[in-house]
């Protein structure tokens, strides 16, 4: 995996205090996740939440802390990565549930957890953008890329487009059936008015909305250009024909509903 080699500097790590809350971006691959991880780092109050359980991520992390241990190396991570207020941050997408061996085993692993569940209106978009960072390697802008090659795969993005739909609705059933504290916000939202929702994460860990305002989330850029476009308009088309092919037209389905 080409990593993120930014986040593991020791510049990024707070003074040493206890851990009293937690915030958790519930997220989906490429939901916004990162923009709003580094928009959090840059009020100082969210400690600095990272792709922390991504298993390419431990590997690196393991190394640095020298802690083998899973446990032992998120508990490093509180040591070095809690803002001074207590609070620690994570973004963790639904795939990575499983290091902790299950939701319920994550819950009572962070402090007093809160979530933020992130998602993005427009499915289909996100889906062709996951298609994109996985071929090219680059899920930011200012990694870079693996490969310059792109491939137009029909039924890579509609996978992606399922599994997102999928892990969306995963994490909406078990925050609510776990009666977990959360809110949510969505990314087109977050893009057009940033400190009204950095408000909302304020007054929801109960903390006091800042004076210094962010009025743009500058920290990432969005990655966005003519591919996707293309690739968006080429995959409904497609997927008219395929379905008009098969001969489930909506007329076809209202004839035997």
């Amino acid at each position: 995996m080409n990593l993120y080699l930014n986040q593991f500097s020791e510049k990024h790590n707070f003074p040493e205090t206890v851990t009293t809350k937690t915030l958790i971006i519930a997220s989906t691959g490429r939901s916004g996740s990162h923009m709003l991880g580094h928009t959090l780092y840059e009020t100082r109050d969210f400690g600095f939440p990272l792709e922390y359980a991504n298993t390419a991520n431990l590997k690196k992390w393991k190394e640095i802390t020298k802690k083998a241990n899973f446990e032992e190396l998120m508990h490093e991570l509180f040591r070095i990565r809690t803002s001074k207020n207590g609070v620690f941050g994570i973004k963790i997408h639904y795939s990575h549930i499983k290091q902790f061996g299950g939701f319920d085993n994550l819950v009572k692993f962070f402090p007093n957890p809160h979530f933020v569940l992130l998602r993005r209106k427009e499915l289909l978009k996100q889906a062709i953008s996951l298609s994109i960072a996985r071929q090219t390697g680059q899920w930011i802008a200012s990694q870079k890329k693996l490969s310059e090659t792109l491939n137009y795969d029909f039924e890579e993005i509609l996978q992606n487009l399922k599994s997102i739909n999928s892990e969306n609705s995963n994490w909406k059933y078990l925050l609510e059936t776990r009666s977990q504290k959360y809110i949510e916000i969505e990314y087109s939202d977050l893009i057009s008015n940033i400190q009204c929702n950095l408000n909302k994460i304020y007054r929801f860990t109960g903390q006091a909305e800042p004076t210094n305002k962010i009025h743009k989330a500058t920290t990432t850029k969005v990655q966005s250009d003519e591919i996707n476009n293309e690739w968006y308009e080429k995959f409904l088309l497609d997927h008219q024909h395929r379905a008009a092919k098969s001969g489930w037209t909506l007329n076809r389905w209202k004839s035997i509903s």
